[in-house]
């Protein structure tokens, strides 16, 4: 038969049965016109190829299956496969572990109005770093670390508990993740990181066009809060971007940021 009626019955791609007949593993017959005469070999031997494509098996392993005696090499390519599939595996659960973290965060974040304060445990000890140099040096923590990394905010907390007025005051930006994350990848903390404890937290939405300095008066909510319930901030504010929302030609940074107000020493459960 003739490529196109092998790839009709295979569903299989001419070109890609053009590539297999190049690598010698299959072995049409050429007839005097130049075009090739597949068969029952061919067809067969097809299906043990893309059997094994399907696994995700490369053409140079299986062009060594053709060489091989017996069949050890075939189990010792299958055992590879085996180990790479539970790795990936892997990466993906942990994927869909911080993905549904995400969306919880994102869920706690979604207050109705910014005058909102909202009330909350931590997850576990927040780790900030506010000098980029210091993350971006450390290029393992950045590499295993990222897709559980935010941008966070630091506020001190003399600010947090001193008077609410209208004055603009610096910030820090830098990013966060958790204690857990850290040890879970065996990593070292990075130098003069923060400690955010685990614990009781104050938290409310601000929302910034400028990322070097914010108002106090936006603070307002969090800081009346722990007034009237005398409750002093034990920790500096740290943060989550929520989002960031482009409107006309300017960048609008939606974070919500918390602070301690009760340290607990008994971490809750991890995701």
């Amino acid at each position: 038969m003739k490529v196109h009626e092998l790839s009709k019955l295979t569903g299989i791609n001419a070109e890609t049965i053009r590539s297999y007949r190049n690598k010698g593993l299959l072995h049409p017959k050429k007839l005097s016109n130049g075009y090739y005469d597949y068969d029952l070999d061919d067809y067969i031997s097809l299906i043990y190829i893309r059997k094994y494509r399907g696994y995700s098996i490369g053409l140079d392993d299986i062009s060594s299956f053709y060489t091989s005696r017996n069949t050890d090499e075939i189990i010792n390519v299958i055992d590879r496969e085996q180990r790479i599939l539970s790795e990936r595996i892997a990466r993906l659960e942990e994927e869909k572990r911080y993905l549904e973290l995400e969306r919880i965060h994102l869920l706690e974040s979604n207050y109705t109005e910014k005058t909102n304060v909202q009330v909350m445990q931590s997850l576990d000890e927040k780790i900030d770093v506010y000098e980029y140099q210091k993350v971006f040096d450390d290029l393992s923590l950045q590499q295993q670390t990222y897709h559980m990394m935010t941008p966070s905010i630091r506020i001190s907390k003399e600010i947090l508990n001193g008077e609410i007025e209208d004055r603009i005051i610096p910030i820090q930006v830098g990013l966060g993740t958790y204690r857990y994350v850290i040890e879970e990848k065996g990593l070292q903390l990075p130098e003069k990181c923060i400690t955010i404890p685990h614990g009781l937290h104050v938290g409310q939405m601000v929302s910034l066009t400028d990322l070097s300095s914010v108002n106090i008066l936006q603070l307002k909510p969090m800081m009346t809060y722990a007034k009237e319930k005398g409750m002093p901030f034990l920790s500096d504010t740290t943060g989550y971007l929520m989002h960031i929302e482009k409107k006309d030609s300017a960048f609008i940074y939606h974070f919500r940021i918390r602070a301690c107000i009760e340290i607990n020493q008994k971490v809750t459960i991890r995701p």
